[in-house]
C-alpha cells in the first residue's frame, strides 16, 4: 500500500495521467464527430469570423451551434488551435487545458502531499470540463497563478494572469481582488491597466480601425443577450428550482447582492487585518474561485472545475479546525457535486433527479456558506495548520 501511495503521488506520475487523459478524450471526440466537439469548434471559427469582419456572437448554424460567447481578444490567443489540423489541435488544447491547472496547482504555497490530494481531487472535474472542451481550467488555473505570483512578489505578472482571463471569460477578472491584501498596490493597478490595454488592442491588425469598435460592441450586446436567458448551475438556479416564479429581474438582485456580500468580505478582512496569515489568503483566494461559480448567471456542470478548487482549498485549511464536518463535507462535494455528471449514477437518476434539481450545486453552496461565516468570524476560528497532513 505505501509503495501503492509513493508512487501515485510523483509528480511526473500525476502529469502523465493528466496528459494521458487530454489524448484519450481528444481522440474520442474528433472520432465521434463534430458535434461531439463543438466547443472547440466554436472557438476555432472565431478566428476565421474576426478575419471576415463579422459578428463574432450570432449564430452559424452551417458550422455549429450555440454562439461564441468569449472576449473578442480570445480569437487570437486560440489562433494557434485555429491553424492546425482538427485532430492535432483538439488534443493540444485539451492537454493545454490540463497542463495549466496541473502547473497552476504545482505554484500554490503547499506542501507536496496537499498538492496530491489537490491534483487527485480535481481531476474527475477537469475531466468533466475537457469533455465541454471548455475554458473553465484555464480560467481557475489563472487564478491559481495569480495568487502565487502576488505571493512572491512579481506584480507584473500576477496582474497579467487576471486580466488574461477576463480576455477569455469576463467573470476571471475577479481574482484580481486579492491584490488589496498585498504591498504596492499602486503598482499592480498600474500593471492591471498596462495589461488590459495592451490585451484589448490585440485584435485590432486584424479587425482593422472600421470594425475594431463594433467588435466591442457586439461583445457587449451578447453579454446583455445572455444574461436575460440564464439562471445557471449557480444560487439562482437553485432559487429557480425552489420557486419557478423566480425571474430574470430577481436574478440581477441576487447577483447584486451577491457582489455587495464580496465587497463587504473584502472590507471586513482589511478592516480586521485577517489577511495577514497564509491560511486566511488562502481561503480568500478559496472564496473567490466559489463566489464566482455560486453568483454566475452562466454556470454550467463543466464550470465546476473553478469551485472545486476552491472547495479543495477551504477544505486544506479547515479540515482540523472543522473536524469531522470538513471531512462530511468534501466527501459531499465528491460525491453529489464532481460525480454528479458522471456515469457512476444511471442515466434515469441524472435525467430524473440530479440534473432537474440542480444537486451538483448543493454541497458548493454549502462550502461557500461556511467559508462565507468563517471569514466573517475572528481570525483564530480560520486559522488552522496547513502543514498538520
Amino acid at each position: 500500500m505505501k509503495r501503492f501511495y509513493a508512487f501515485f503521488s510523483r509528480e511526473n506520475v500525476i502529469l502523465s495521467v493528466y496528459v494521458l487523459l487530454s489524448v484519450v478524450i481528444g481522440v474520442q471526440h474528433y472520432v465521434g464527430g463534430p458535434l461531439k466537439y463543438n466547443n472547440f469548434v466554436i472557438f476555432r471559427q472565431s478566428l476565421f469570423h474576426l478575419l471576415d469582419k463579422t459578428n463574432l456572437h450570432i449564430g452559424y448554424p452551417a458550422e455549429y451551434f450555440d454562439i461564441f460567447l468569449y472576449h473578442p481578444t480570445f480569437c487570437i490567443l486560440f489562433s494557434p488551435f485555429s491553424l492546425l489540423p482538427v485532430p492535432v489541435s483538439l488534443i493540444l488544447w485539451l492537454i493545454t487545458c490540463s497542463l495549466v491547472v496541473f502547473y497552476g496547482i504545482k505554484s500554490l504555497p503547499l506542501t507536496q502531499s496537499q498538492k496530491v490530494f489537490f491534483w487527485w481531487f480535481i481531476l474527475i472535474e477537469l475531466v468533466t470540463s475537457l469533455h465541454n472542451q471548455q475554458t473553465n481550467p484555464i480560467i481557475g488555473a489563472l487564478g491559481l497563478f495569480t495568487f502565487s505570483f502576488l505571493e512572491r512578489g512579481k506584480l507584473k505578472w500576477a496582474s497579467l494572469f487576471p486580466i488574461l482571463a477576463f480576455c477569455i471569460k469576463g467573470y476571471g477578472l475577479i481574482f484580481a481582488a486579492l491584490f488589496l491584501f498585498y504591498p504596492k498596490k499602486g503598482q499592480y493597478i498600474m500593471y492591471s491597466v498596462l495589461w488590459l490595454v495592451v490585451l484589448a488592442f490585440v485584435p485590432f491588425p486584424f479587425a482593422g480601425s472600421d470594425h475594431f469598435i463594433q467588435l466591442y460592441k457586439d461583445w457587449f450586446a451578447c453579454l446583455v443577450q445572455d444574461h436575460k436567458v440564464n439562471f445557471g448551475f449557480s444560487i439562482m438556479g437553485l432559487i429557480k428550482v425552489w420557486r419557478p416564479s423566480f425571474t430574470d429581474h430577481d436574478v440581477s438582485l441576487i447577483q447584486y447582492a451577491g457582489l455587495f456580500l464580496f465587497g463587504l468580505t473584502w472590507l471586513w478582512t482589511l478592516i480586521r487585518n485577517q489577511y495577514q496569515s497564509l491560511n486566511n489568503r488562502l481561503l480568500l483566494l478559496g472564496y473567490a474561485s466559489l463566489w464566482v461559480i455560486m453568483f454566475n448567471h452562466a454556470a454550467e456542470s463543466s464550470t465546476y472545475v473553478i469551485a472545486i478548487q476552491g472547495v479543495v482549498l477551504w477544505y486544506l485549511v479547515s479540515r482540523d479546525a472543522l473536524y469531522p464536518w470538513a471531512k462530511i463535507l468534501i466527501f459531499a462535494v465528491f460525491f453529489f457535486s464532481i460525480l454528479a455528471p458522471t456515469d457512476v449514477y444511471p442515466p434515469s437518476w441524472r435525467r430524473e433527479f440530479i440534473q432537474p434539481n440542480l444537486i451538483k450545486v448543493i454541497p458548493c453552496f454549502i462550502v461557500w456558506l461556511l467559508l462565507q461565516i468563517q471569514l466573517f468570524s475572528p481570525e483564530k476560528s480560520v486559522n488552522s495548520s496547513l502543514s498538520n497532513d
